[in-house]
Formats: structure tokens, C-alpha cells, sequence
């Protein structure tokens, strides 16, 4: 499966960061995480290529998994959870229930 990213504003970008364009975004984790993190691609960010990304839970889940640090792997187009060791979460961990919310920057 994959995660499920919805647009939080409405229009192609959300703002302007110097010559960066900046989208913000919301990231729903699916019950079976990828070694190597979730697939998420600059279009799924609405742009053609990030630059650099901010990561927030803002929502977290009743699984045994404790997620505590999101990141996002702009070589690999990824984003990759953490529990509180810090290591990457178990392969195929449920992480249904967390929602991540992504600023993403990059252009358009």
C-alpha cells in the first residue's frame, strides 16, 4: 500500500520562499511500512523537484508502534519514520492511523 497525501491549500503552491515555492500537505501512513521509507515523489508535492522538506506528526496512532521522528529523503523522493531509539521502524509496521504533516520546497 501507499500513503495517501491530500493538498492543504487549494492553489498550485501555497506561498513563495525566495525563488522556492513552498507546499504544505497531509500524510496519511498506511498499515505496512516499507524498509527505506513510503514512496512520496515531488508531484505528489505538487512541485517538480523538493528542495528540502519540514516533517510533523500531527496526528498520532494507537498502534504498538511509537513513532517519533518523521523525515523526508529528498535523493530518494521517501518519507521515513522513526521510533524513539532512533531508528527506522520496523519493515511492514502498521503505522495506519498517524498523519504527517509535509511543507514541502522546491519549484514548480
Amino acid at each position: 500500500m501507499a500513503v495517501t497525501v491530500t493538498a492543504v491549500g487549494s492553489g498550485a503552491y501555497d506561498g513563495v520562499v525566495g525563488n522556492l515555492r513552498k507546499t504544505v500537505s497531509t500524510v496519511a501512513f498506511d498499515s505496512s511500512y516499507p524498509t527505506g521509507g513510503e514512496p512520496l515523489t515531488a508531484a505528489d508535492l505538487r512541485l517538480s523537484r523538493v528542495a528540502y522538506a519540514d516533517v510533523t506528526i500531527s496526528t498520532t496512532a494507537t498502534t504498538t508502534v511509537n513513532v517519533a521522528q518523521l523525515a523526508y529523503d529528498t535523493t530518494n523522493s521517501k518519507i521515513l519514520a522513526f521510533d524513539e531509539t532512533p531508528a527506522e521502524v520496523a519493515n511492514a509496521a502498521n503505522l495506519a492511523g498517524y498523519v504527517a504533516q509535509i511543507e514541502a520546497y522546491g519549484w514548480i
